[in-house]
């Protein structure tokens, strides 16, 4: 099979589709796998091969670059040879008529010479298979991607011809898939080199090492920044290490060991810090003095890495002139990631330690049992039938309890003598809601009434609420009213599903309530989801941190959330008619939880 790589432009990013469809025809007619079009071109540093129209090949390394943007591939090449991050290949995708990322990443997993994958995205195209490249990659990819923001995204649509996608879709998928996000081109760059460099750090304990107690501190302030505070070391390795500093340094962490530290200070303490069955990482840094050359203090930190025996990361942080630059791209060619600030090497670590998480949850089993498919595909193979898009609450709870998620009690009554007879198999208080195929927010009409304590109470509120909803939405067609059991209050939280042009059926879970929209407090992930992924979701949100009980209440019950969470998800993935699914309130106690209100939305 041949390869082609085609540079010129004028295609689908541009409008221009059924040109793009063609040139992909012939390729296929062929039997050419086809590279573009609308690229800048390949960069091979293994090969000493440069099939671009870039200056020049990257400063040499173990990084594989795939870049959406022909432009990046060209800056960034220069870039490499100033901030001296060492590159394997620098790949321009561009359209993605035939070769897409999921296609580079492949090959680059399996390349001896890449030891990490960075990627400049816009949007993608096959969410699924993209996924599933990540999951099973045992090296780290690191992704910038673009099109962030709304305007961001129309920009990266129109220049790509692809869909940006919603970027909490985007960012959930990428925890699924093991996949670490960059914000900027220099986060990126600077996490690749520790990532491609360093092993991932294996535990949460960070040890901070330095010669000055202004950088040590903001190292420490990262380092609660990037989620990776520090402690105190054990008193074993406080009493070691004071036997190489002076007197009035400190042992704390950070390990301050002064201006007056030497070469053989840092080697010492780095040898014996990281030997220590407690710390997991150091972070070391270095103030230029006069007393202490850059170079030494580079040669020290290298020789305590290497002494100490032991394959844990180390990342560095000077600060100083002309000759801590030289000290760090020493550094760097010696395989310790360097960098001109604190902040910097703390985010360096925190990216190995992130790594680490990631990596030894990305493959977690969905493991939901008691649901009745069959059943589900029934029902909604008949709504589709009749044409019906809009899945009336009572029919969406008898699906939700297909799928063994509780619900509330509820019944339809069509008219006021029907309502008088349903009521009598509820206790009250009671609530009411409207029954209309034509109306989705019930509350924004005047659809919903609470706490109604009794019988006369109930039909007032109906002919009140049979005005008012003929007055808000004089075209909808009222099919009737539903009772429902009023439930004691708890926790409202939402859990929702969508279809996302790249990945497919995702799922929502945040703080629910009629102000979900103005609070914005949710988190995304692809379905069908796991349970430590939907336990993180709970987690990412400030929903979550109601569930620890508080003033004498008890934890509220996150299991029953985490199982609801997977159900809904898989409800959304295992039947492809379910355009959107609204669980709104699901309210949580501390013995579970119940879809209070249930909208689905069908294709």
């Amino acid at each position: 099979m041949g390869s082609i790589i085609v540079v010129a432009s004028g295609f689908s990013e541009v409008g221009n589709s059924d040109l793009e469809a063609r040139l992909l025809d012939s390729a296929k007619k062929y039997n050419v796998r086809m590279l573009g079009p609308n690229v800048v071109g390949l960069l091979s540093n293994p090969m000493r091969m440069n099939a671009s129209f870039a200056p020049f090949l990257p400063y040499a390394g173990k990084i594989g670059m795939v870049s959406q943007s022909g432009a990046m591939i060209i800056a960034l090449d220069a870039k490499t040879w100033v901030d001296r991050i060492g590159m394997s290949y620098l790949v321009s995708i561009g359209n993605m008529a035939d070769l897409d990322f999921s296609d580079i990443l492949t090959y680059l997993v399996n390349d001896e010479d890449t030891s990490c994958i960075t990627l400049y995205v816009e949007g993608i195209k096959n969410g699924r298979r993209f996924l599933d490249v990540g999951r099973n990659s045992n090296k780290p990819i690191v992704m910038l991607k673009a099109g962030k923001s709304k305007h961001g995204s129309v920009a990266a649509s129109s220049h790509t011809g692809s869909l940006a996608g919603s970027d909490k879709i985007y960012d959930g998928a990428m925890k699924q898939a093991g996949i670490l996000r960059a914000d900027t081109i220099d986060d990126l760059f600077d996490m690749s080199l520790a990532l491609s460099l360093q092993p991932t750090m294996k535990g949460p304990n960070l040890l901070i090492i330095t010669n000055g107690g202004g950088i040590g501190v903001l190292a420490t302030d990262a380092s609660e920044m990037y989620g990776i505070p520090i402690d105190t070391p054990s008193d074993e390795l406080r009493h070691k290490l004071a036997a190489f500093m002076p007197s009035f340094a400190s042992t704390k962490n950070p390990i301050d060991m002064s201006a007056m530290a030497t070469g053989n200070t840092y080697q010492d303490v780095i040898t014996n810090a990281l030997q220590d069955p407690g710390v997991d990482g150091v972070v070391v840094l270095y103030c230029e003095v006069s007393n202490l050359d850059p170079q030494v203090a580079a040669k020290s930190i290298l020789k305590g890495k290497i002494e100490s025996g032991v394959d844990k990361p180390v990342c560095v942080g000077m600060v100083g002139g002309e000759a801590t630059e030289r000290a760090i791209e020493w550094l760097q060619k010696n395989e310790i990631p360097s960098y001109t600030s604190p902040e910097k090497a703390v985010m360096a670590m925190s990216t190995l330690r992130k790594h680490e998480v990631l990596n030894q949850n990305r493959k977690a089993a969905t493991d939901v049992k008691g649901i009745r498919r069959d059943d589900v595909d029934a029902i909604l193979r008949e709504k589709v039938s009749s044409g019906n898009r809009l899945v009336s609450e009572i029919e969406s709870k008898k699906i939700f309890s297909l799928y063994g998620i509780h619900v509330n009690s509820s019944e339809l009554a069509t008219n006021e003598e029907e309502l008088k007879n349903v009521a009598r198999n509820f206790q009250f208080p009671v609530v009411l809601k409207i029954q209309s195929k034509d109306i989705s927010h019930k509350f924004d009409v005047g659809g919903v009434i609470l706490n109604i304590k009794n019988m006369d109470a109930l039909m007032d509120s109906y002919h009140q609420m049979i005005k008012t909803v003929s007055q808000k939405a004089p075209d909808a067609k009222i099919d009737g009213v539903v009772v429902e059991e009023m439930l004691r209050p708890g926790l409202e939280t939402i859990v929702g599903t969508a279809v996302d042009p790249s990945f497919g059926p995702s799922v929502m879970f945040g703080m629910g309530g009629t102000n979900v929209e103005a609070i914005g407090d949710v988190t995304f992930r692809v379905a069908p989801v796991d349970s430590f992924n939907a336990r993180q979701m709970i987690s990412e949100t400030l929903a979550g941190r109601l569930f620890k009980g508080t003033r004498g209440r008890k934890d509220l019950d996150m299991d029953s959330v985490i199982d609801t969470i997977q159900k809904i998800g898989l409800l959304a993935y295992n039947h492809p008619q379910i355009k959107e699914i609204d669980v709104n309130p699901l309210t949580v106690y501390e013995d579970g939880c119940i879809a209070v209100d249930a909208r689905i939305i069908l294709n």
